[in-house]
């Protein structure tokens, strides 16, 4: 082991048990090496170059945490996956982490997505009937122009995701809260949002709200004014 990597191994010692740290070892030390060599090859000997070396890394807490900041962001970054166009009928993707993942103009009629991570996924012009989302994570997803019919959504996140132009004919959404959802020009048919909480959210367009059930539903005045436009039936609603 030469010197540079006993000084590494040194400093990064209180850090073992830090995520990824043996890969900053390896970068470190590496380009400590280059730096240590281009100092000798100025002229300067070797215990001076090393000083000079070792006084360029600079707040080495710091640095570990960069270096594994950087290092979970290229993990999520692998993690995104490409599906498009694949015959995907009755999948298996329980408890899987697939956030932003594309998955669009798929079948993926009869998958299982119960537990998973799908934000910011997308599942444009997808079919996905039968599809189980119970629990799953879709805020921030994209469901536009989907087939949606008995798809299972039970406490599913779906902050800001996007169900517009999309066919949700029977879906039920009892007991469901929204956040910033889109509903734009989709097909509510048979919907059950009873008890559900909506807050910014947006049918403009929306098809049948009227054959939608809103029982005992809460939402804001925004939203309770555009569905009343859509002769929705809001007897027993409360607005906040």
């Amino acid at each position: 082991m030469n010197k540079i990597e006993r000084y590494v191994d040194g400093i990064l010692l209180p850090y073992e048990n830090t995520h990824s740290v043996g890969e900053l070892k390896e970068e470190l030390h590496n380009n400590l090496q280059e730096k240590l060599n281009d100092f000798i090859e100025q002229g300067y000997d070797e215990d001076t170059a090393f000083k000079m070396t070792v006084n360029s890394i600079g707040d080495v807490a710091e640095l570990v945490e960069e270096f594994s900041e950087a290092a979970e962001e290229e993990q999520v970054e692998q993690k995104k996956m490409d599906f498009t166009k694949m015959d995907l009928v009755n999948s298996d993707f329980k408890e899987v982490n697939l956030q932003g993942s594309e998955f669009s103009k798929s079948d993926i009629r009869g998958s299982d997505f119960t537990g998973a991570d799908l934000s910011n996924t997308k599942f444009d012009t997808c079919d996905l009937r039968n599809v189980i989302f119970d629990a799953a994570n879709l805020s921030g997803a994209s469901l536009s122009k989907t087939d949606l019919s008995k798809t299972s959504f039970q406490k599913t996140v779906l902050d800001d995701t996007d169900l517009s132009y999309s066919n949700l004919s029977g879906v039920n959404f009892e007991n469901q809260t929204f956040n910033g959802t889109s509903f734009y020009l989709s097909a509510l048919k048979g919907v059950n949002f009873k008890n559900a909480v909506f807050r910014n959210v947006s049918f403009k367009y929306a098809y049948y709200c009227h054959k939608a059930n809103f029982d005992g539903a809460t939402m804001d005045k925004v939203t309770y004014a555009t569905l009343n436009r859509t002769k929705a039936d809001l007897t027993n609603v409360t607005v906040i």
